[in-house]
């Protein structure tokens, strides 16, 4: 019991409050740039840290929407995908962050075949 003590009276709130803050502070320049995909791309992965996928998720499609030469988002929904299980997203965002120089999901889900 006391390992639970510490982590869910101290440590958890400390890392909610920091997220918390990266939140307002990402929510913060797109309150001055609303077009900015490196604070949407920050806002989807807080959001994925939470737990928050579905909105992890938007954030990251958006981050895509507004700068589409960047792999980072597409290894992100990839992911999130993989670990849900619904490979045939995940090998299409693996795919398209290919196509954009970066084949580490690519690698990974070969490595790793799906159960069919």
């Amino acid at each position: 019991m006391p390992d639970r003590f510490w982590r869910d009276n101290l440590i958890q709130p400390s890392l909610d409050h920091d997220v918390d803050l990266a939140v307002a502070e990402q929510q913060a320049i797109l309150a001055k740039d609303p077009n900015n995909a490196n604070a949407y791309f920050a806002l989807g992965t807080l959001h994925h840290f939470r737990g928050s996928t579905g909105q992890a998720l938007q954030y990251f499609q958006k981050s895509i929407e507004l700068n589409p030469a960047s792999s980072a988002p597409h290894l992100s929904i990839g992911r999130i995908y993989a670990v849900r299980g619904e490979y045939a997203l995940a090998w299409k965002h693996a795919r398209a962050a290919e196509a954009l120089g970066a084949r580490e999901l690519v690698e990974l889900l070969e490595r790793y075949p799906q159960k069919t």
